[in-house]
């Protein structure tokens, strides 16, 4: 019983020593953050993130199409889930240097809009 006390003590010292351990760095650099919608007969709308080391991932927005009324709505929603991700990011410790207004363009009778958030850590 004696022998296993320091070994007791010394495993715990050990294990405890790895909570001041550097942890390795959060990854760093530029991000975005991308809100597109397109309007017309085939209306869709995604959240789009390009990580630091250009990665991307995309979230699709119900977008469906209707009355003007509801893609008013359905705009709001878009972005509502732009402002979430960008809120969701700066609580990690990414801070928001750019921001492109929406940016309108036409195809035939299809309408673009994007939105587009530079974060920087």
């Amino acid at each position: 019983m004696k022998k296993l006390l320091p070994l007791a003590a010394l495993s715990l010292a050990a294990v405890g020593s790895w909570a001041f351990y550097p942890k390795p760095a959060d990854p760093a650099g530029t991000m975005m953050v991308i809100s597109n919608m397109s309007f017309g007969l085939d209306a869709q709308a995604s959240i789009i993130i390009i990580a630091p080391d250009g990665t991307q991932k995309e979230k699709e927005i119900d977008f469906s199409r209707g009355s003007a009324k509801r893609m008013a709505a359905n705009t709001t929603v878009v972005h509502k889930a732009a402002l979430s991700t960008v809120n969701e990011y700066t609580r990690a410790g990414w801070h928001v240097v750019s921001s492109a207004p929406t940016a309108i363009s036409q195809t035939g009778t299809t309408i673009f809009s994007q939105n587009i958030y530079v974060l920087e850590k």
